[in-house]
């Protein structure tokens, strides 16, 4: 498979506690299909006429919407992650997009924090209780430099998963957990 991105898994750990561990994304230039991984599809995933995902599919990062859900987006190829219905088992939900400003790329860490404060604002929102509160993990991609120059990437894309990346079933909106 072709390594089309960059990824991190660190901890961000309040006391003790390994379930605050958020795994950042980095995009990275242009995506490609992975060969031998089977056909991606160039417009994303089947999706019935409210926008919701109605069969599993391979596609790339930049095809992900809010409200779908994913497998493990993987930590080292972007552009060949599982998207599912998500009343279908599954680990991470996207639940909360944003464009970060035009002009110069602002440098890893200034993305990192954008993704981070960002996300985390709207994770209180999405689950109903604030992130340090929450037993639940948040997983965020942000642009890196190579894509934010040569694709005009400024996305930000946030995802939830239950503590431990259990797999689920459903929403995690409301969980309050």
């Amino acid at each position: 498979m072709a390594d089309d991105g960059v990824s991190m898994r660190t901890g961000e750990h309040t006391g003790e506690s390994l379930r605050r561990r958020a795994m950042m994304t980095a995009f990275l230039g242009t995506l490609t299909l992975a060969t031998g991984c089977g056909i991606l599809s160039p417009d994303g995933p089947e999706r019935d006429a409210e926008g919701t995902v109605t069969a599993e599919a391979r596609t790339d990062a930049f095809s992900i919407e809010v409200g779908d859900c994913i497998d493990d987006p993987g930590t080292e190829d972007v552009s060949d992650i599982t998207v599912l219905p998500c009343d279908e088992l599954h680990t991470f939900e996207a639940f909360a997009r944003t464009e970060m400003p035009d002009g110069d790329y602002p440098g890893l860490p200034a993305a990192n924090t954008a993704a981070s404060e960002f996300c985390a604002e709207e994770f209180a929102a999405f689950v109903g209780l604030a992130y340090d509160a929450s037993a639940l993990e948040l997983l965020y991609f942000y642009p890196v430099e190579d894509s934010w120059t040569s694709d005009d990437d400024r996305e930000i894309l946030c995802f939830v998963a239950d503590a431990g990346e259990t797999p689920v079933t459903g929403t995690l909106r409301d969980a309050a957990r």
